[in-house]
């Protein structure tokens, strides 16, 4: 049976695997996410307990796989929504295509599609782009959601403890936005504000599954929050060049 604590390290553990790579070589970087979603996706059917499991994992697998390939190809995010488009058409033809009487299947086709949107918000850390500032934007959310992991381990009570992870990610967020020029301090506050929500809001809810104390589920809840965090990073990062 696994804790919350043991979520939290992964959720840290796979944060601090974007802002390494974050410095390395392209594919490292893509490794990292898809790896991310590879885990994801198998564990998420199983999560939400939704029937038709293995039809779902292999879904999510094709959409990682279709997300990394097209941003890794075109550069642009575009491509990877519109990737989810299909995913959500393939949805519906994925219950078509069962012959077990499709029980609940308006919650299988909504776990479905959340589950791709998810895989492409985490496809936003690749659409950050390369560069001083990207990077820069690349290790700020990784720290943040390191940071927010952390606090999520430590038992607070649920009414305030929200409040404490999402006021340590901005913190932290300043922090590291002022050290590194190119990113500043308000969109440092800003990325960590979002680590900390998401943070503090998918450990929560996901914690409350029964199945988040199995292996592939519990992964694939620790993973959630990092995935997630891709696309309002990348929003951010637009801004910012922006300006």
């Amino acid at each position: 049976m696994l804790s919350k604590s043991f979520r939290a390290v992964v959720t840290a553990t796979a944060s601090a695997g974007v802002g390494l790579t974050a410095f390395g070589d392209r594919p490292l970087l893509i490794t990292t996410v898809a790896g991310m979603g590879a885990i994801y996706a198998l564990g998420w059917p199983g999560l939400l307990g939704l029937p038709a499991r293995q039809g779902t994992s292999v879904l999510l697998l094709a959409t990682v796989a279709a997300g990394v390939s097209l941003q890794w190809l075109t550069g642009d995010l575009a491509y990877a929504a519109l990737g989810f488009g299909i995913v959500v058409v393939a949805a519906f033809v994925l219950q078509l295509l069962r012959r077990d009487g499709r029980p609940r299947l308006v919650e299988s086709v909504a776990g479905a599609v959340t589950g791709a949107a998810v895989l492409t918000s985490g496809v936003g850390w690749l659409a950050v782009g390369t560069g001083p500032t990207s990077v820069g934007l690349l290790l700020v959310g990784a720290v943040t959601l390191a940071a927010a992991a952390i606090v999520t381990a430590i038992p607070l009570p649920a009414t305030w403890g929200w409040l404490v992870t999402t006021a340590v990610a901005a913190g932290v967020g300043l922090g590291v936005g002022t050290v590194i020029i190119a990113v500043g301090p308000v969109t440092g506050v800003l990325v960590g504000l979002v680590a900390g929500v998401l943070s503090a809001a998918v450990h929560h809810l996901l914690g409350q599954f029964p199945a988040s104390v199995r292996a592939w589920p519990a992964l694939s809840a620790a993973v959630l929050p990092v995935l997630v965090c891709g696309a309002p990073v990348y929003v951010l990062g637009r801004i910012l060049l922006l300006l």
